[in-house]
């Protein structure tokens, strides 16, 4: 005669609470994502000398995000360079680099003297390389959980110097990136597939796109680690349930879904103490 033995798996949840910010963090990145709202707005109003004024407090605000110093000071610069303070925009261009240095300047003026200016600086900060990249990537809308996502990436300048495009993406809450690579089509033209998890319900990627040169060097990134693109993924495929969620079928007697709590059935030697009969456990897939 055999006993057997039931052994019981629980789902437990566990739920933590969310972290807060600390109360001095908080007010301080406040602080600082309004000055430079009232810098960007002094700076489209033409108000330069404002805008430096306003702007340098965040640019030099340690308890300020990195992506909202380097819009900061890249604002400064372009106020100085305007201004006609050429070594005071060197500056600042130097300090956007050093924080970002697959930095593309944003000036919307479209200004070819500001642009060799830039250029100039950037190479003398990275090298020559890096002064001639410029990359262009029309974002998708959205996206469907289950499926491949493809991403394009162009080099409108300087496609030749780019050895690689990588694509880094994780899901909105996720710390650490995913790294993509892109793969070379065909007139400075890159594209990366992205698997998008199935999920029953809608959730969100970042991700910023960089080309680097010889030795993993940085030309030139579309977003950044700190200010990502952000796509609204659908639900969607078939999304995949734990072991304990699966039929369990017992030879000779019915089948048992035992939902967050399964119990399984083991067979062993000796006499039978139990009001089960004794039998063989299959595990369906």
């Amino acid at each position: 005669m055999r006993s057997l033995v039931v052994v019981m798996v629980l789902s437990l949840s566990v739920i933590a609470p969310p972290l807060t910010p600390t109360a001095s963090a908080q007010p301080a990145d406040a602080r600082a994502k309004k000055l430079l709202d009232a810098g960007e707005r002094f700076f489209a109003d033409l108000e330069y000398g404002k805008a430096i004024k306003v702007l340098l407090p965040v640019a030099r605000d340690p308890a300020a995000s990195r992506a909202r110093r380097v819009r900061a000071w890249e604002l400064i610069a372009l106020s100085r360079f305007i201004l006609g303070d050429r070594g005071g925009a060197r500056t600042a261009f130097e300090r956007v680099l050093d924080a970002d240095p697959g930095f593309q300047l944003r000036d919307d003026s479209g200004s070819p003297r500001i642009r060799e200016f830039f250029d100039e600086v950037r190479a003398d900060v990275l090298g020559a390389a890096t002064s001639a990249v410029d990359l262009e990537h029309a974002a998708p809308r959205a996206g469907t959980a289950g499926t491949r996502l493809e991403l394009e990436v162009r080099a409108t300048r300087g496609g030749a110097a780019v050895v690689e495009v990588v694509v880094l993406h994780r899901q909105v809450g996720v710390l650490a990136y995913d790294s993509a690579p892109a793969r070379s089509v065909a007139d400075d033209r890159w594209r990366a597939r992205l698997e998008l998890s199935s999920s029953r319900r809608t959730y969100s990627i970042e991700y910023y796109v960089e080309a680097r040169g010889p030795g993993g060097s940085v030309l030139a990134r579309i977003a950044t680690p700190d200010a990502p693109l952000v796509l609204e993924i659908s639900p969607g495929g078939g999304e995949s349930r734990a072991w304990y969620g699966r039929w369990y079928v017992i030879a000779g007697a019915a089948a048992v879904a035992a939902g967050a709590t399964g119990a399984v059935i083991l067979a062993t030697g000796g006499p039978s103490d139990g009001s089960l009969p004794p039998g063989r456990v299959t595990v369906t897939p």
